[in-house]
């Protein structure tokens, strides 16, 4: 993530996204979040590049829910 230069990657599910913040807002949003936050992204296709148009931090109880539910305890007898 580069907040200045308005660039950074986003992973889902299965692939990382390499996008560019076109809006100042964006950008703006750019510098309150941090590697590994959760946030959810608005973008267009604009000449074969990935262009971010909003840009808004998660909310922790997202992330604290992700992190349950991802959690595995070995099983008890």
């Amino acid at each position: 993530m580069d907040a200045k230069a308005g660039t950074f990657a986003v992973k889902g599910n299965d692939k990382e996204v390499k996008l560019a913040a076109d809006s100042k807002s964006a950008k703006d949003a750019l510098e309150k979040v941090k590697v590994g936050d959760m946030v959810r992204v608005s973008y267009t296709e604009k000449d074969g590049k990935m262009i971010a148009t909003s840009v808004k931090a998660g909310s922790k109880k997202a992330t604290e829910k992700k992190g349950d539910v991802t959690e595995k305890k070995p099983a008890t007898k």
